[in-house]
């Protein structure tokens, strides 16, 4: 499926125009970036705006959530993947409890360099992972 970047709601959800002409809400496959209110929300969402609002974006879909999203990986027009960049950056964390395909692999490499580099989200001490403040603030 292909389609243009409409919004970006959150670092791991967005809004595709399709060509078949629908809006499709797209969670990002695999990684969990903070909530917008949360610590190191905003900067999630400005990077992944930053990479895909308005962009020509290839969904390979791998699945449907409980909220009806599709859930997919999302190519960027330089071919890069949108999940795979806000890991290597720092913007999230990949979400083991989703992340089952063989390139969760060198995700959670990704993230590793990441935390050790000290980027995005990992320059604080103890960055809470998205699950654990969306217990809490419920």
């Amino acid at each position: 499926m292909r389609g243009r970047v409409i919004s970006v709601a959150d670092g791991d959800t967005l809004t595709v125009f399709t060509q078949q002409g629908e809006r499709q809400r797209i969670r990002l496959y695999g990684i969990d970036a903070p909530e917008s209110r949360q610590a190191g929300g905003e900067a999630a969402t400005a990077f992944a705006r930053s990479l895909a609002l308005f962009a020509e974006v290839e969904l390979k879909v791998i699945d449907k959530d409980r909220y009806g999203r599709v859930v997919a990986l999302v190519t960027l027009p330089d071919g890069r993947i949108l999940n795979e960049e806000l890991i290597r950056n720092g913007h999230a964390w990949v979400y083991d409890t989703y992340c089952r395909l063989p390139l969760c692999v060198k995700w959670r490499a990704l993230e590793k360099e990441a935390r050790v580099s000290k980027k995005g989200l990992w320059a604080e001490k103890k960055p809470m992972p998205p699950w654990t403040w969306r217990r809490r603030n419920k």
